[in-house]
């Protein structure tokens, strides 16, 4: 209901002279008994306290160009890439490979032909099949069809923390005879299982 109109002052007058504005109140504002009060202290443990929440956002991520970001294991960009390819355990043809496929997968998954991979190296088709069989070999990716691949989860990933550890679960599951995803290929056993994370 609406209460009687309170008498304001207008300012641009210098007079007396009262503006009429109704004032309008929700109902039961104002009275300590409130319907939503006496519900909540009903089924509260006691009298409503007011809480109030400050939220802070952070900036989203700004990377270059539009297809988001995998993570990748600190370990495995400080220690194990920079030690294969300094020793050449690792050929930059290589490097440049699962460089490729670590931005191309997306929740561990890869759909590429050799063609798409070569075209956007700059190479040949023809160079890199070898070095894709050695990627395998060594069990940072896995073959799973012509075209199809899976990136070693423990390496990099796309994707959140649940989504991996289901990603991982599956592998797991599966007890690959190469031990992908937890065991590195020979060529790499310099490098600790426990430690590629």
């Amino acid at each position: 209901m609406a209460e009687a109109a309170r008498p304001l002052r207008s300012r641009n007058s210098r007079g007396p002279t009262p503006v009429e504005r109704p004032h309008l109140k929700p109902a039961g504002a104002g009275q300590p008994n409130d319907l939503a009060r006496m519900i909540a202290e009903q089924f509260g443990a006691g009298p409503v306290h007011e809480v109030r929440a400050t939220v802070y956002r952070r900036a989203p991520h700004d990377f270059l160009g539009e297809e988001g970001y995998s993570l990748v294991s600190n370990y495995f960009l400080r220690r194990v890439l920079p030690y294969c390819l300094t020793h050449h355990i690792i050929t930059t043809l290589q490097g440049a490979i699962l460089s490729n496929l670590i931005g191309r997968q997306k929740k561990g998954k890869i759909q590429s032909t050799h063609a798409e991979i070569a075209q956007e190296l700059g190479v040949q088709r023809t160079s890199v099949g070898a070095p894709l069989n050695q990627l395998c070999d060594m069990n940072l990716i896995r073959k799973v069809k012509r075209g199809v691949y899976e990136l070693n989860p423990r390496v990099a990933f796309n994707g959140n923390g649940d989504e991996q550890a289901d990603f991982l679960a599956k592998l797991r599951a599966a007890k690959l005879e190469s031990k992908f995803p937890d065991e590195l290929g020979e060529i790499l056993t310099l490098f600790a299982k426990t430690e590629i994370c």
